[in-house]
């Protein structure tokens, strides 16, 4: 790659990084939350390791804090500046040790008394999450050190949501039953803006709770079921997932409710019965997802199956037997389209 394409590269990630991490520091609750358990873990003795450290702020707090040894380490190149001049303007620059690389593949000098890692992608218990976290602790943390988050769990619950996809098109006398049926195969990330569309038919249930202290092992494949008694059944038209983050023993956060963290929609046809037994099952690996909606109560309903394969498969044999005509753009002979130029020029 020349030095003008990874110029292009660098450029072109800024907007998206900048945006994401905007979002972040406007999540009020995750920062209070966060910083009140970096508080009561730091002190002019401890030793602080922030794992994927973005733009820094837990690295500087724990610098302003009087932490002995700060170091801050981001996979990020764009970032790595951001944390520096940050550090700067909160004249901590000489106090923390940047560096730039992945987690898994960077050497540290020592073990740590606290270790601060978000390493959450877009699959925050998955296998990659999960493991990373494993080899942070064991390469990292000192023997009765803290590890902040300490536990991650996932929370799932039937709901009602407002204006879903069974309700487009909105103000059309057409059907669209076909797009809806395509749309129900995939799950849908919801805002904090969109989350009062949302509303709970039944208590959350925790279907998988990881211990990022203790777990030696995770599976790149996972099973989740759980299932409710609704009185209110027919008005469920969704399964809502969000987590749940341990940071110390005291200090809890619902990211339903926080800004910076998703909120996985699971939309499905709603069902005739009033009253029932709801289940709920989510298969994951990293390659695939599929998930299935039933009512045990009522055996003779049923099950609603969902996957983005199935949309895949419905649309290409539908584009199969569509009759249509299709115009490709024509080829440009470019020896030709030379001498026009030339011609051209020439007059």
């Amino acid at each position: 790659m020349t030095k003008k394409e990874k110029d292009d590269l660098f450029a072109a990630r800024i907007p998206g990084i900048l945006k994401y991490h905007q979002q972040m520091l406007a999540d009020a609750m995750r920062n209070e939350l966060l910083y009140a358990a970096i508080k009561t873990s730091v002190s002019a003795e401890t030793s602080f390791l922030d794992i994927g450290a973005g733009t820094g702020v837990w690295a500087i707090l724990a610098a302003k804090l009087g932490a002995k040894r700060v170091v801050a380490v981001e996979i990020e190149e764009c970032l790595i500046p951001v944390i520096h001049r940050h550090a700067k303007e909160n004249g901590v620059a000489n106090k923390i040790e940047i560096i730039h690389g992945n987690s898994d593949d960077v050497k540290i000098r020592g073990k740590f008394d606290v270790v601060v890692s978000e390493l959450f992608g877009s699959d925050a218990l998955g296998a990659a999450t999960v493991n990373s976290f494993i080899n942070v602790r064991e390469r990292f943390l000192a023997p009765g050190g803290i590890l902040i988050p300490q536990k991650l769990a996932m929370f799932a619950v039937p709901s009602k949501i407002e204006n879903s996809v069974q309700d487009i098109p909105a103000n059309l006398p057409i059907k669209s039953d076909f797009l809806k049926s395509l749309k129900l195969n995939y799950a849908t990330n919801f805002s904090l803006s969109e989350r009062p569309r949302i509303k709970f038919l039944a208590e959350p249930q925790k279907i998988i709770e990881v211990d990022f202290r203790t777990v030696e092992k995770s599976s790149s494949a996972e099973n989740f079921s759980t299932e409710w008694e609704l009185e209110n059944l027919s008005e469920a038209n969704a399964i809502t997932l969000f987590n749940h983050s341990t940071f110390t023993d005291e200090i809890k956060m619902d990211s339903f409710n926080s800004q910076s963290w998703g909120t996985m929609i699971y939309e499905f046809q709603p069902f005739e019965p009033t009253s029932g037994t709801i289940k709920f099952n989510l298969a994951r690996n990293t390659e695939k997802e599929n998930w299935s909606i039933g009512l045990p109560s009522h055996p003779d309903v049923i099950v609603q199956n969902y996957a983005p394969v199935f949309a895949f498969t419905r649309l290409k044999m539908a584009q199969q037997t569509t009759p249509h005509r299709k115009f490709n753009a024509p080829k440009i002979n470019k020896t030709k389209s030379k001498k026009t130029r030339g011609k051209q020029s020439a007059r």
